[in-house]
């Protein structure tokens, strides 16, 4: 099954005051990290960062959204749009404990489904999960109705809901979600105070 891998970098970094995806974590920026992790377990990379050449990263391709100003269910779309396959991983730039183990096993799941999203808790993860390209076309309805929730598509799709208890009896905790939105997560994880194992972020 051949897996395209998006990554969402569109967003402003209001809140943290820099752009997130050039923050250093253990010695290679958050965009470098994340694209590492995908190459593990996709044959296409595209970046979703309403540029074409920002990052330059080798053998990835950078698009733009097509509904500008729609935060990331516009990434996402413009990711499903652009991939060559059937199969997407999406994932936001500013997971920083995010690895290829979790994107290995919410493929592992896809089945039928439509899209395979992390729902630990109350809240959906819908910025770390399997799509189908086939979403791309209830999302531009969404778009188009001004909707920006990104779980905002889900019934008019076959979602399957992967809950914490499964997530945990794989060694996949929930603090794998943890994602860098302020200066204060960042000093949690500088402090070693961020979640379990999470890796040392710098710069």
């Amino acid at each position: 099954m051949g897996v395209s891998g998006i990554v969402l970098a569109g967003g402003r970094s209001s809140r943290m005051g820099r752009d997130k995806t050039l923050l250093v974590v253990e010695n290679e920026t958050l965009i470098e990290r994340t694209v590492k992790e995908l190459r593990r377990i996709t044959d296409e990379i595209i970046i979703a960062s309403n540029a074409t050449a920002k990052y330059g990263l080798p053998g990835v391709r950078e698009v733009p959204d097509v509904f500008p100003g729609m935060g990331p269910l516009g990434g996402l779309h413009a990711g499903l749009l652009a991939a060559q396959n059937d199969v997407v991983f999406a994932v936001a730039a500013d997971m920083p404990c995010f690895t290829d183990k979790l994107a290995a096993y919410l493929l592992g799941r896809k089945g039928d489904h439509d899209a395979v999203v992390p729902r630990p808790g109350q809240e959906w993860e819908p910025l770390c999960a399997v799509y189908s390209r086939a979403c791309a076309g209830p999302i531009e309805q969404c778009l188009r109705a001004g909707m920006k929730k990104v779980y905002s598509f889900y019934p008019a799709v076959k979602v399957l809901a992967v809950t914490g208890e499964e997530l945990g009896a794989a060694g996949l905790p929930a603090t794998m979600f943890f994602n860098l939105n302020a200066p204060e997560d960042l000093d949690l994880l500088r402090r070693g105070n961020g979640p379990e194992g999470g890796p040392e972020v710098s710069g």
